[in-house]
């Protein structure tokens, strides 16, 4: 076999690389070009002609090899186009395939002893045509998983969408319903008649709901509807805590209202005068026993009967609470915070009210308290009820608001919020008490920027004045003069028979549309509505009394990561202008200065308010 395959050519030149290049080297940096490479790259060896004479004599030595009769060229033709024939139709059927070295020579090349021929297996797997997966109707899978696919991507679209859109579309702080929004106290006697030339009645509140909804109200609050042998002249010494004054209407007429307020999201609030109810029980005991009253009378009933009395106040609320009330005010508790039962009687009746419901007290009664009993109360009460004063000009307000800056109630989280109260059924009317009767504008919109709930007492928002008696002849109800009663745009005055008075009384309607827009403002401002910021366990009051001179004020708003707003208004009795630039740059101008007034910016170089006008600007 050595001779069969030796090459005789002395003219075929070496391979540079194998002969020049070490081992080592072409091992190490395959990647090189072989040593010299300068002048092989530059001047390149002549490539050699190719010699076919190597392959003619190669194949007269295989044809002597053959032994048969056939031409070498035959053979060869012969055995290279039967192969190939062969191979191309085995491969092509996926079968068994043997090569053999010389074709049907093997016997031949054994008998010789040529050596024995090599034999080849290629193995293939069945024909894909036997596979299960291949018979299946691959355009409708396609077809389905498609849909399929497409389907999925609609449902997660339509998922994200509903995400989205049932996302709140502002991240405010949350608060109770009694939190921040505003309430409205009524005098039901004085406030509108159902029957016409007769005395106010829950009727003619009803009628009046759609008013009561314009002006922004979240809650309408009643002074009292208890029954008194003098009602209304004589409202607070009630006999009954469950009971109506049958001048105002039945239960069932009560139920209808409070049914049409709170279809315009309105809840009921009642006045509960605990302290002349527990009076009256001592005005009975002292007659049957024919003895003179007296206030010190009292201290016997605070052992024997006021804690039974504390009962009847749960029954009291558990009534009013199934006809659809949803929060008492209990008076005069600053009469009674020496007796031992009450901080627990009062624990109990937060209990029924429930977390929903709103209880309120006086400030008098926690100016009263002492620890550990204000602790409880504290912890036990909603609303705090303190009167603006602002009698005394703005000097006073100012130091008010910044007195309650370090109050109790904005020691830490979960204190009680303020109720703010400007007028109310015992106190003048906020027009009378001020410069100017214009003012009631001003007073009512700082009431509304005030940190806390504000409560508006029926007939401030237009400005309404005390009885006029000019006559004198009504002295036996002057303490009842501020029982004015509410006059109504487009409508024919009404003096009602229980309270008469100067019969040419006009409200300014024009301010309600002030008032609305400020009440929307503080619904939607966090920097407004919220008493205080809450942060790391600390409360801290938002608002800053930046200005209070000559009778203008202007308070400051504020939240973080949300607008600051500011209250400029004139309550004195002449025209303002000063200059603020030092304190403030710029604002938005969101409510007033007059009903007429559009918005726009505002400068503080130059401000100018005439009396009883507001303006409420956002800062930018």
């Amino acid at each position: 076999m050595d001779g069969f395959l030796r090459v005789d050519n002395p003219n075929l030149p070496s391979s540079p690389t194998n002969s020049f290049m070490a081992d080592e080297v072409a091992s190490i940096c395959p990647l090189i070009t072989p040593s010299p490479p300068t002048n092989d790259l530059i001047n390149p060896l002549p490539e050699p002609e190719p010699d076919f004479s190597i392959g003619r004599e190669l194949a007269n030595k295989l044809h002597h090899v053959g032994g048969d009769g056939t031409s070498d060229e035959d053979k060869a033709e012969s055995a290279s186009s039967s192969s190939s024939a062969l191979a191309e139709s085995q491969l092509l059927n996926h079968r068994n395939i043997y090569l053999n070295r010389n074709g049907n020579n093997e016997e031949k090349e054994q008998e010789e002893g040529l050596g024995k021929s090599q034999t080849f297996q290629l193995t293939f797997r069945n024909p894909p045509d036997n596979y299960f997966f291949m018979s299946w109707n691959w355009p409708v899978i396609r077809k389905i998983s498609a849909w399929i696919y497409m389907s999925a991507l609609v449902a997660m679209l339509a998922l994200v969408i509903a995400m989205i859109s049932t996302l709140p579309k502002t991240c405010n702080p949350p608060t109770y319903w009694y939190q921040g929004n505003l309430l409205y106290e009524i005098f039901p006697a004085s406030f509108y008649s159902g029957k016409k030339n007769m005395e106010g009645d829950f009727k003619g509140i009803t009628l009046k709901a759609e008013y009561i909804q314009k002006l922004g109200v979240r809650a309408v609050r009643f002074n009292s509807i208890f029954p008194n042998p003098n009602y209304p002249h004589d409202f607070d010494n009630i006999t009954s805590l469950t009971d109506i004054a049958p001048l105002l209407g039945s239960l069932s007429e009560f139920n209808v209202m409070v049914k049409q307020l709170k279809a315009r999201n309105i809840s009921v609030i009642l006045d509960l005068p605990l302290y002349p109810y527990i009076k009256s029980l001592a005005h009975k005991k002292m007659n049957t026993r024919n003895e003179t009253y007296a206030e010190s009378n009292v201290e016997f009933l605070r052992q024997e009967e006021v804690t039974r009395e504390y009962d009847v106040v749960e029954q009291a609320i558990l009534h009013w609470i199934s006809n659809g009330v949803e929060g008492f005010y209990i008076k005069g508790l600053e009469k009674l915070q020496e007796d031992s039962n009450l901080v627990e009687s009062i624990k109990r009746w937060k209990t029924i009210l429930g977390e929903h419901r709103v209880l309120i007290v006086s400030d008098t009664f926690i100016s009263s308290l002492k620890p550990p009993a204000l602790n409880f109360i504290l912890n036990n009460v909603d609303l705090v009820d303190i009167r603006l004063d602002v009698s005394q000009g703005v000097t006073s307000v100012s130091r008010q608001i910044k007195s309650l800056q370090n109050n109790t109630l904005y020691s830490k989280p979960g204190m009680p919020w303020i109720h703010w109260s400007v007028g109310d059924v015992n106190s003048p009317r906020v027009a009378n008490i001020l410069p100017s009767g214009n003012c009631t504008l001003g007073v009512t919109l700082l009431q509304l920027m005030l940190p806390g709930t504000p409560s508006i007492f029926y007939g401030d928002e237009i400005g309404l004045p005390e009885i006029s008696d000019l006559t004198g002849e009504r002295q036996d109800i002057r303490n009842l003069h501020q029982l004015t009663m509410m006059p109504w745009q487009n409508e024919k005055q009404v003096v009602l028979p229980w309270i008469k008075g100067d019969v040419n009384i006009h409200g300014k309607f024009d301010q309600i549309n002030l008032i609305n827009k400020t009440v929307e403002l503080r619904t939607e401002s966090p920097s407004i509505y919220m008493n205080s910021v809450y942060k790391e366990g600390v409360t801290k009051p938002n608002i800053d009394v930046k200005y209070a001179e000559d009778e203008l004020l202007v308070v400051q708003r504020w939240y973080p990561r949300r607008k600051a707003f500011i209250l400029a208004s004139n309550l004195g009795n002449k025209m303002l202008s000063t200059d603020l630039s030092k304190l403030l740059y710029s604002g938005e101008v969101v409510v007033g200065p007059r009903p007429d007034s559009k918005a726009g910016t505002i400068i503080f170089k130059h401000i100018s308010l005439w009396p009883g006008e507001a303006v409420i600007a956002m800062l930018t």
